[in-house]
Protein backbone atom coordinates (compact mmCIF):
# COMPACT_ATOMS: atom_id res chain seq x y z
CA UNK A 1 0.00 0.00 0.00
CA UNK A 2 2.44 2.43 0.57
CA UNK A 3 3.90 1.62 -2.70
CA UNK A 4 0.89 2.84 -4.17
CA UNK A 5 0.54 5.89 -2.09
CA UNK A 6 3.65 7.68 -3.49
CA UNK A 7 3.80 6.86 -6.77
CA UNK A 8 0.87 9.69 -7.37
CA UNK A 9 3.63 12.05 -5.84
CA UNK A 10 6.29 11.07 -8.08
CA UNK A 11 4.77 11.99 -11.23
CA UNK A 12 3.48 15.48 -9.19
CA UNK A 13 7.34 16.26 -8.53
CA UNK A 14 8.56 14.75 -11.93
CA UNK A 15 6.55 17.27 -13.43
CA UNK A 16 7.18 19.99 -11.49
CA UNK A 17 10.73 19.56 -11.76
CA UNK A 18 10.30 19.72 -16.07
CA UNK A 19 8.15 22.55 -15.66
CA UNK A 20 11.06 24.25 -13.91
CA UNK A 21 13.45 23.24 -16.10
CA UNK A 22 11.48 24.63 -19.60
CA UNK A 23 10.73 27.81 -17.38
CA UNK A 24 14.42 28.56 -16.12
CA UNK A 25 15.12 27.71 -20.33
CA UNK A 26 12.66 30.03 -21.26
CA UNK A 27 14.02 33.04 -18.61
CA UNK A 28 17.29 32.47 -19.46
CA UNK A 29 16.91 32.58 -22.69
CA UNK A 30 14.73 35.93 -23.10
CA UNK A 31 17.71 37.37 -20.57
CA UNK A 32 19.77 36.68 -23.18
CA UNK A 33 17.60 38.05 -25.50
CA UNK A 34 17.39 41.15 -23.46
CA UNK A 35 21.00 41.73 -22.96
CA UNK A 36 21.71 41.04 -27.03
CA UNK A 37 19.02 44.05 -27.50
CA UNK A 38 20.78 46.26 -24.66
CA UNK A 39 24.10 45.58 -25.79
CA UNK A 40 22.66 46.47 -29.60
CA UNK A 41 21.15 49.54 -28.48
CA UNK A 42 23.89 50.73 -26.34
CA UNK A 43 26.36 50.27 -29.46
CA UNK A 44 24.20 51.77 -31.56
CA UNK A 45 23.83 55.14 -28.93
CA UNK A 46 27.59 54.83 -29.11
CA UNK A 47 28.14 54.89 -32.97
CA UNK A 48 25.37 58.01 -33.93
CA UNK A 49 27.29 60.13 -30.34
CA UNK A 50 30.68 59.19 -32.54
CA UNK A 51 29.05 59.95 -36.03
CA UNK A 52 27.69 63.50 -34.53
CA UNK A 53 30.74 64.59 -32.72
CA UNK A 54 32.92 63.51 -35.92
CA UNK A 55 30.80 65.60 -37.90
CA UNK A 56 30.30 68.24 -35.95
CA UNK A 57 34.56 68.58 -36.02
CA UNK A 58 34.42 68.70 -39.72
CA UNK A 59 32.20 71.87 -39.72
CA UNK A 60 34.63 73.90 -37.16
CA UNK A 61 36.99 76.17 -39.22
CA UNK A 62 40.28 75.72 -38.92
CA UNK A 63 41.66 78.41 -37.92
CA UNK A 64 39.21 78.95 -35.05
CA UNK A 65 41.94 78.08 -32.49
CA UNK A 66 44.01 80.98 -33.48
CA UNK A 67 41.14 83.79 -33.92
CA UNK A 68 40.47 81.96 -29.45
CA UNK A 69 44.23 82.56 -28.91
CA UNK A 70 43.87 86.37 -30.45
CA UNK A 71 41.21 87.08 -28.02
CA UNK A 72 42.82 85.86 -25.08
CA UNK A 73 46.14 86.96 -25.37
CA UNK A 74 47.82 88.71 -22.55
CA UNK A 75 47.21 92.25 -22.88
CA UNK A 76 50.10 95.09 -22.13
CA UNK A 77 50.06 96.73 -18.78
CA UNK A 78 51.51 99.97 -18.31
CA UNK A 79 54.24 99.97 -15.03
CA UNK A 80 52.70 103.03 -13.63
CA UNK A 81 49.55 101.39 -13.00
CA UNK A 82 51.43 98.35 -10.99
CA UNK A 83 54.29 100.31 -9.14
CA UNK A 84 53.81 103.10 -6.82
CA UNK A 85 55.41 106.44 -8.49
CA UNK A 86 58.87 107.44 -6.45
CA UNK A 87 59.02 109.03 -3.30
CA UNK A 88 60.10 112.54 -3.90
CA UNK A 89 64.29 113.42 -2.56
CA UNK A 90 63.02 116.05 -0.91
CA UNK A 91 61.63 116.72 2.75
CA UNK A 92 58.97 119.15 3.83
CA UNK A 93 60.27 122.09 5.96
CA UNK A 94 59.94 121.45 9.47
CA UNK A 95 58.28 124.75 11.49
CA UNK A 96 60.06 124.94 14.88
CA UNK A 97 57.75 127.35 15.94
CA UNK A 98 54.39 129.15 14.69
CA UNK A 99 52.71 132.49 14.88
CA UNK A 100 50.55 132.49 17.92
CA UNK A 101 46.99 132.79 17.33
CA UNK A 102 44.49 135.51 18.28
CA UNK A 103 42.02 134.73 20.94
CA UNK A 104 38.56 135.88 20.91
CA UNK A 105 37.69 138.83 22.65
CA UNK A 106 34.66 139.01 24.65
CA UNK A 107 33.67 141.89 21.83
CA UNK A 108 34.30 139.38 18.78
CA UNK A 109 31.81 136.91 20.68
CA UNK A 110 29.20 139.44 21.37
CA UNK A 111 27.29 139.10 17.88
CA UNK A 112 26.97 135.29 17.95
CA UNK A 113 25.71 135.30 22.24
CA UNK A 114 21.99 135.61 23.60
CA UNK A 115 21.92 135.31 27.20
CA UNK A 116 18.42 132.73 27.70
CA UNK A 117 18.27 134.06 31.35
CA UNK A 118 17.88 137.62 29.56
CA UNK A 119 14.05 137.02 28.74
CA UNK A 120 12.76 135.16 31.89
CA UNK A 121 15.31 133.71 34.18
CA UNK A 122 12.87 131.58 36.17
CA UNK A 123 11.76 129.59 33.26
CA UNK A 124 14.82 128.09 32.60
CA UNK A 125 15.41 127.31 36.37
CA UNK A 126 12.52 125.17 36.26
CA UNK A 127 13.26 123.74 32.95
CA UNK A 128 17.28 122.52 34.55
CA UNK A 129 15.39 121.41 37.75
CA UNK A 130 12.72 119.38 36.51
CA UNK A 131 15.35 117.84 34.47
CA UNK A 132 17.68 117.48 36.89
CA UNK A 133 14.85 115.65 39.26
CA UNK A 134 14.04 113.28 36.27
CA UNK A 135 17.49 112.55 35.57
CA UNK A 136 18.00 111.50 39.16
CA UNK A 137 14.50 109.47 39.81
CA UNK A 138 15.51 106.96 36.71
CA UNK A 139 18.95 106.17 38.96
CA UNK A 140 18.27 103.22 40.86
Amino acid sequence: MALWSTVPWLKIRSTMQTFRVNLEDALQTRRNLVLLLGGLVFFLICLIGVLILRNHRANIPSNFSRTLSNDFKPLSIAPEDIFLPDEPDFLPEVLLNREPRNPWTVEDVRPFWTDPLQDDPELWRERIKVTIDTFLEGVP
